[in-house]
């Protein structure tokens, strides 16, 4: 069963002596709770975790566009590409004949388009490419955002995340009010915590470039 930040807020506020919500109540304790939330993202993304990388399914993308923004407009958890493969138009991911694109800084000068994309940069939030004389479809593999929650009711999304998201976003709260002694001890616990989130949720796989 997904767990709910109302959890996160309950647990919290034990730590912080507050479960009667007097000096925390929501409106003060979520934006902590959401701060602890995108801290643990990356501390995912930098373990490698499969919670925060994701695929698309095969994009199309059609000639003779220079980006694959009108493709990945759908794609609403996407943060930032990771590798990108194409293959001819309409082919399923199922099919063979994927190939991986080239990333690099800048697309290079005096690339002309061709039958296949060949390139691929990520730029000022875009994905650039070099173009094609023919559709293609592309898959894009990618750095995702895990949805951060809103209300009380909203689930939190990672396996075992209440652990480190009650007692950091209980540091964060103490450090606001000059409560050093707290502050220093839900540091401790969210540190301690987070090694079994990321245990958690580390996966086998430690490379998301192989097709």
């Amino acid at each position: 069963m997904a767990v709910k930040m109302d959890q996160v807020l309950a647990t919290a506020r034990t730590y912080l002596n507050d479960d009667a919500s007097q000096q925390f109540p929501d409106p003060v304790l979520i934006p902590k709770v959401q701060e602890a939330h995108r801290e643990l993202q990356e501390e995912l993304w930098i373990i490698g975790s499969p919670l925060v990388r994701g695929q698309t399914a095969p994009l199309a993308y059609v000639t003779p566009a220079t980006t694959l923004t009108a493709a990945m407009a759908a794609v609403t958890d996407f943060l930032c590409p990771t590798a990108l493969f194409e293959n001819t138009a309409a082919s399923t991911i199922v099919q063979p004949g994927w190939v991986p694109m080239t990333e690099a800084f800048y697309i290079p000068m005096g690339t002309a388009m061709a039958a296949t994309l060949g390139f691929w940069c990520w730029q000022q939030e875009i994905i650039v490419l070099a173009g094609a004389t023919v559709n293609r479809a592309v898959v894009v593999r990618y750095r995702r955002q895990i949805t951060i929650p809103v209300m009380a009711t909203d689930p939190i999304g990672i396996l075992f995340g209440e652990s480190y998201l009650a007692a950091r976003a209980a540091a964060i709260a103490a450090g606001t009010v000059g409560n050093k002694e707290v502050y220093d001890a839900m540091t401790a616990l969210a540190k301690e915590n987070l090694a079994k989130v990321i245990s958690a949720n580390r996966g086998q796989q430690k490379s998301p470039m192989k097709p």
